[in-house]
């Protein structure tokens, strides 16, 4: 609702965060200070029902009934009250990619939120940088928290207005804070209400501590619990970080009556499963793994394939009229039913392959059936390879460019997805052509084509196919090829921002740039080197760097870093420190590819460890560098520079200044 504003306040007014599982109404700016702040520093996207993640994956109608029956069976067993915690407190839903974890947990939540016992909900992505880290977990799962438990609001908001920093602390520290002490406090000023005043006093000799787990005790009796649900963590980049998550949970549900129950969505990666391995968390948790034999997968993918096959055979009515009916056979379903190996990841993606609108369902159902398995492979995703390997063979063209675009969006983050599209269609002269080349993968991506899906892929195991290069064969792409694109998109943008606003103004003027331009260029000046560093050094790549003018990009760069019209760069670069970075970036550009070839890329050598000049009018500032310099931070180089000023706070102004020009140090004459 509010993504990327900033600097306003909101007099009582009423929004809602993330639909129907929090509902803060009647907002006072001032009263709920705190959880403006907070919802500040959550993921919008992470929620169940989240407009990022729509349409959201979920179980097709009498599917998976098994194993839903059983978690709505465990949900609803604590309305009668019990004593936590127990071996209800946890449940670990393991299975492999494409076995259907996110969708019965999207289906869960739904049913949860509706009748009211969802607590919150966090769904991890791996390439959405808001969400592929336990950065916002609890920040996220707190704001929920007052929706669904409103008498926690206001101790939530009062925690967030005396301590604004708990919300860049550790994640521990946030769970304690943000959840576990505002219950606290709850069931202690329930329990101080319910005694009379004179037993405030604890003149018996009881302690506090006494009186507050017998508190504890006795709500937790009659609480109902709330669900909270964590789905995709082995999304969650940092393994360490998958530990130290389940270690909360499983510290707190030991330790504590909590009101919680939690249920954690995953692949079993080693780290993972060693931590539910443990016995802290054995005693209070129970393992569902997404078995073919125990769930009976391979009947419900029967039902969901008989379903949308009758669905694509009306949508498709007049390409289907000569087609023999029944379409398809009970045969040829039985096929899919085996291919799937009980991975509801391949009937999903056949089915969005063969319903193309531009193509006849049974040609596209004789192409899926035709498919050959490379011989004496054991990988339980081999269809689905075969599949994945038919879809790109049938889209792939000699130019290459659709292994480029595939390579650059596995390097790009899912947020800077629209800079990558800008970038394609700069290249490929128009969004039309972007649109061709991607057409005969759209089943590979996420809603309706994939640019309007903003290049999401419609599953992980898409990306360790392609990574993968005994799975993908002819279509491996190491990323390394990705970066080296990347890196010359970058390039090729801050040269084509040279040629609009160098020498006559540096001014990003609304009417001249678009905002996408403008994140182009930001992305561009702040990412080049980093690309180049871990690319693989294409002739394309060099010949780039070999003509790069790296002193009108530093130029470009000290002036939007510090003076920006449009505060291009007001979250990441707001003053001439980070200048500093920028000239360490560039010396590793310079490194890392001498290693490679002799020789080359001076110009990045002379600006990063000989100097450079900084010229504003009526008076040239040289700067003198060293190779030395750069076992220091970019900070420290930023204070060594400043230090051979004088004086030395002026440089911040000299780097503001419209008319200053950054040159090398030595000219062509003194060189000779």
């Amino acid at each position: 609702m509010f993504s990327g504003s900033r600097d306003f306040v909101i007099e009582r007014g009423t929004f809602n965060y993330a639909g129907r599982d929090v509902n803060i109404s009647t907002y006072d700016g001032e009263k709920d200070k705190g959880l403006h702040i907070l919802y500040q520093h959550t993921s919008t996207s992470a929620v169940f029902n989240a407009e990022a993640r729509f349409p959201p994956p979920l179980c097709h109608p009498g599917t998976q009934e098994a194993i839903l029956r059983e978690l709505k069976d465990w949900v609803k067993q604590d309305d009668a009250p019990q004593v936590f915690p127990n071996d209800s407190s946890i449940r670990w839903l393991y299975g492999p990619a494409g076995a259907g974890k996110s969708a019965i947990a999207q289906t869960v939540a739904e049913a949860c939120a509706k009748d009211g016992s969802l607590a919150g909900s966090f769904f991890f992505w791996r390439t959405d940088s808001s969400r592929n880290n336990p950065e916002r977990l609890f920040t996220t799962l707190a704001l929920q928290i007052t929706g669904a438990m409103p008498e926690l609001r206001p101790i939530i908001n009062s925690v967030v207005v005396k301590n604004p920093s708990i919300l860049t602390s550790s994640i521990e520290i946030q769970f304690n804070d943000l959840i576990l002490q505002p219950w606290f406090k709850v069931q202690m000023h329930q329990k101080l209400l319910e005694k009379p005043p004179s037993s405030h006093l604890h003149s018996d000799g009881k302690s506090q501590t006494t009186m507050f787990s017998s508190a504890l005790d006795n709500t937790s009796k009659s609480m109902r619990p709330r669900i909270i649900i964590i789905d995709g963590l082995d999304e969650c980049s940092n393994s360490r970080d998958q530990q130290r998550i389940l270690s909360i949970f499983r510290d707190a549900m030991r330790k504590y009556p909590l009101p919680f129950q939690i249920l954690i969505a995953s692949r079993p990666e080693p780290r993972i499963k060693e931590s539910f391995d443990e016995s802290g968390l054995r005693t209070i948790c129970r393992w569902i793994p997404l078995d073919d034999n125990l769930y009976r997968a391979s009947r419900e993918i029967r039902k969901l394939l008989q379903d949308r096959f009758q669905e694509i055979l009306r949508h498709h009515s007049h390409t289907m009229e000569h087609v023999a009916r029944p379409w398809p056979t009970d045969n040829q379903i039985e096929i899919l039913v085996r291919k799937s190996s009980g991975h509801f990841i391949y009937p999903s993606t056949v089915l969005k392959y063969i319903d193309d609108d531009g193509a006849v369902p049974a040609d596209r159902l004789d192409v899926v059936l035709g498919l050959q398995t490379p011989e004496g492979t054991e990988s339980p995703f081999a269809e689905l390879d075969a599949l994945y390997r038919q879809v790109m063979l049938n889209a792939y063209r000699d130019d290459g460019k659709l292994l480029r675009i595939l390579g650059a969006v596995l390097v790009c983050q899912a947020h800077e997805r629209p800079v990558l599209i800008h970038f394609l269609t700069t290249e490929m002269k128009s969004l039309g052509a972007l649109r061709a080349t991607l057409s005969g993968v759209h089943s590979l991506f996420n809603g309706p084509s994939p640019v309007e899906s903003n290049l999401q892929f419609c599953h992980a195991s898409f990306v360790d196919f392609l990574s993968n290069r005994k799975r993908s064969l002819q279509f491996y792409i190491d990323q390394s090829d990705g970066h080296d694109y990347l890196a010359q998109c970058c390039l090729s943008a801050i040269e084509d921002a040279r040629s609009k606003v160098i020498p006559q103004s540096l001014a990003l003027e609304p009417g001249n740039w678009s905002a996408v331009s403008i994140s182009a260029l930001k992305y561009a000046l702040l990412h080049w080197a980093h690309h180049c560093i871990h690319a693989c050094g294409t002739a394309q790549l060099l010949s780039h760097l070999n003509t790069f003018n790296v002193y009108s990009a530093f130029t470009q760069f000290q002036y939007l870093a510090s003076n920006s019209p449009r505060a291009f760069f007001h979250q990441v670069h707001n003053s001439p420190w980070s200048l500093g970075n920028f000239l360490l970036q560039t010396f590793r550009v310079q490194t890392h590819f001498k290693n490679k070839h002799d020789k080359v890329l001076q110009h990045l050598l002379e600006i990063s460890t000989v100097g450079f000049n900084i010229i504003i009018p009526g008076r040239k500032i040289a700067v003198q560098l060293s190779p030395d310099l750069y076992s220091q931070t970019a900070d420290e180089i930023m204070v060594y520079i400043i230090s051979q000023l004088v004086p030395p706070h002026s440089m911040p102004a000299y780097l503001r200044s419209s008319s200053v020009t950054i040159t090398p140090l030595l000219t062509s004459e003194e060189q000779g």
